[in-house]
């Protein structure tokens, strides 16, 4: 069809590659993405995979940028530049999750006393196991956090050996503090900064430090 076309006429034709972007541009797809090889370990298969660029610039990548100014829209809004600690209190339970406890702690009883009379396996027992069960679903589709037998008839915890080699120095420590909120740092002026609003140069200082050896 292009071809009796004119020149003039198929320069103002769109490109097929400005067409591709431009779709991946508003249905929010990176236009930059980056090839990844990925391997199994345990079959040993190997695909290629695409990943965003995670650009923070809409000249270079206009979705990637979008999606990064929300990320830290979002940062904001859920408090990280707090000034002071947010509060942490849990919600008081409700009727309905205070009743499922109780019914939980009727059953984890009766479960105990078939186990202890000797019934025998398939009768009581597995009966008030799996009442057990569904309790336990409900309880976390209603909103409590953890196990109520947290701790309880678990074994020993598992640890790992952590010693250092007793000839090597001792590593530096730096005191914790207990606070979730960053170093403030005060300007002359009397203006306040946080490390999370400073900008990190040394990528450029590191470019320019080459491009002046190699000059």
């Amino acid at each position: 069809m292009t071809d009796s076309l004119s020149r003039a006429e198929r320069a103002r034709l769109p490109l097929a590659r400005d067409v591709a972007e431009l779709v991946a541009e508003e249905n929010g797809v990176c236009t930059r993405s980056i090839a990844m090889r990925v391997v199994d370990t345990q079959t040993g298969a190997s695909r290629v995979v695409e990943i965003p660029c995670g650009a923070t610039l809409e000249s270079a990548c206009k979705p990637c940028a979008r999606r990064s100014r929300q990320l830290r829209m979002v940062q904001c809004r859920e408090g990280w530049h707090l000034e002071s600690e947010p509060v942490a209190e849990p919600d008081p339970p409700s009727e309905h999750q205070k009743w499922l406890i109780g019914w939980r702690a009727y059953a984890q009883e009766q479960r105990e006393r078939a186990e202890r009379e000797g019934i025998a396996e398939g009768g009581d027992v597995a009966f008030w196991d799996a009442t057990i069960a569904d309790v336990d679903a409900e309880i976390s589709a209603s909103g409590v956090r953890g196990n109520v037998l947290d701790g309880a008839g678990v074994g020993e915890r598992r640890t790992r050996s952590t010693r250092r080699r007793q000839d090597t120095p001792d590593l530096p420590r730096r005191a914790m503090s207990d606070t979730t909120l960053g170093r403030t740092f005060m300007t002359p002026e009397g203006k306040t900064f946080r490390p999370s609003m400073f900008i990190t140069l040394s990528l450029i200082f590191n470019l320019c430090a080459v491009v002046g050896r190699s000059w």
